[in-house]
């Protein structure tokens, strides 16, 4: 390798966040940007494997998860004019979250306290009883129901699709095929290594944003942040609902998670923009954050990877032990799934589950504490890492993105960089400071 690509801003990860990261740059800068993934396009991974909600913030506790709730609210209006102004599929079909027993209800009445609390405006929900909640979801059975109007059905893929190709339009390069081989700080900039099949190549950098998604622990691991947490892979496998049933069920069905100490929801029965039907998903504990097929047994480059002391401490939790057990039924027995999610939809036999969906992988930080509920930020010399990006991530990417570009900017961290934008487009999201305002 004779040289080094030069750019002012390196962004590693084509997810959704790293698209929204570079988009927000190439309109308030005249930064010259590179965004760079290991796959030839954007959203290959978590970013198009996903449930494809974008949810009020109802469920997200306002104190531990603050940041998220504070994302997705803003982001929702995002979301939304992107799909009018591009054409977009955005189909306001609305979520029913159920409680299957008396104890739920105080729960889902906490959901609305914590609605408000989020600035999600009471005509937004309705606390149902069971007979209410059948009559607007005939086969769904539950003693209580929250029903939340404004939850949309999305395609995530493409709306980074979009949001990337106005980055690139607006000037930023992108860069494919590149697996980050090596990171290291060298005189003020921040200089990596990628390998590009049998090729080498890399890049130098005044700024570089990692995020990578299952990958960025590793990044910030190399330049020698975050190194108290390790990370946990949890693949989430879907079941396509047959023709003959899926459309007498309208809403996305919910049911409140069994084990709120952990960051996973139980299956629930979820409508896709195109009027597909699929129930899921599982948490089952794999060997990476690409393991989207067969056993995907924990191994050693994910278990043994340093420090073991926060999964050692995890695993020894009996409740997590449970859990995980009980996620590989459902991954290894469509009847066993199947049984999950007739607890509240009881007309739904195995029979109609007729083909397995789409898989995803969550890449879960785990600390000192445990499984860690947000995203945390690390910054080094000339590098910013964002790590545990995880659901609703891409709820709140837009006004999370424009959060860490102005936090940039007011730190000083782009200051040398930014030039004239030159012809570069106006933005589709509005002012930063207002997407950024939580």
């Amino acid at each position: 390798m004779s040289s080094l690509r030069q750019t002012d801003v390196l962004v590693i990860g084509a997810g959704v966040l790293g698209a929204s990261l570079a988009y927000w740059l190439s309109v308030t800068s005249g930064c010259k940007v590179t965004l760079v993934d290991q796959e030839d396009g954007v959203a290959r991974h978590a970013s198009s494997r996903n449930t494809g909600i974008v949810h009020r913030p109802f469920y997200l506790d306002p104190d531990t998860k603050r940041v998220f709730a504070a994302s997705a609210r803003l982001s929702y209006p995002l979301w939304r004019g992107l799909a009018e102004r591009h054409g977009l599929p955005w189909s306001q079909n609305g979520t029913v979250e159920v409680a299957l027993r008396d104890s739920g209800v105080g729960t889902l009445e906490k959901y609305v306290a914590w609605a408000a609390r989020n600035g999600v405006d009471e005509s937004e929900l309705e606390l149902l009883d069971g007979r209410e909640v059948r009559s607007l979801e005939p086969e769904v059975e539950c003693r209580s129901g929250l029903h939340v109007r404004t939850d949309a059905s999305v395609d995530f893929g493409a709306f980074t699709a979009c949001i990337g190709s106005l980055a690139f339009r607006n000037g930023v390069s992108f860069l494919g095929r590149c697996k980050v081989a090596s990171v290291r700080q060298k005189a003020g900039s921040t200089e990596v290594l990628f390998s590009r099949g049998s090729a080498a190549e890399g890049a130098r950098c005044s700024l570089l944003v990692n995020a990578a998604g299952g990958g960025a622990l590793d990044i910030a691991h190399a330049l020698g942040l975050a190194r108290k947490y390790s990370m946990l892979n949890f693949r989430g496998d879907y079941w396509a609902v047959s023709e003959a049933f899926g459309p007498r069920i309208r809403r996305n069905v919910y049911s409140l998670p069994r084990h709120p100490r952990f960051p996973f929801l139980d299956p629930h029965f979820v409508v896709r923009p195109d009027g597909r039907r699929q129930i899921g998903p599982t948490a089952v504990m794999v060997a990476g954050p690409y393991a989207y097929a067969g056993l995907g047994l924990l191994s050693a480059p994910s278990f043994l990877s340093a420090p073991l002391g926060p999964k050692l401490g995890l695993l020894s939790d009996p409740e997590f032990a449970s859990m995980v057990l009980d996620e590989w039924r459902s991954a290894l027995s469509k009847r066993a799934m199947c049984a999950r999610v007739r607890r509240f939809i009881p007309g739904l036999g195995a029979s109609l589950l007729v083909s397995r969906g789409i898989s995803g992988v969550r890449s879960s930080l785990v600390g000192p504490g445990g499984l860690v509920p947000e995203a945390l930020v690390f910054h080094g010399e000339s590098s910013i890492h964002v790590l545990n990006y995880n659901s609703p991530g891409a709820t709140g990417a837009p006004s999370y993105a424009a959060r860490l570009v102005a936090d940039l900017r007011d730190s000083g961290m782009l200051k040398g960089l930014e030039g004239a934008p030159g012809a570069r487009q106006g933005s589709v999201w509005g002012d930063l400071d207002a997407a950024a305002a939580a």
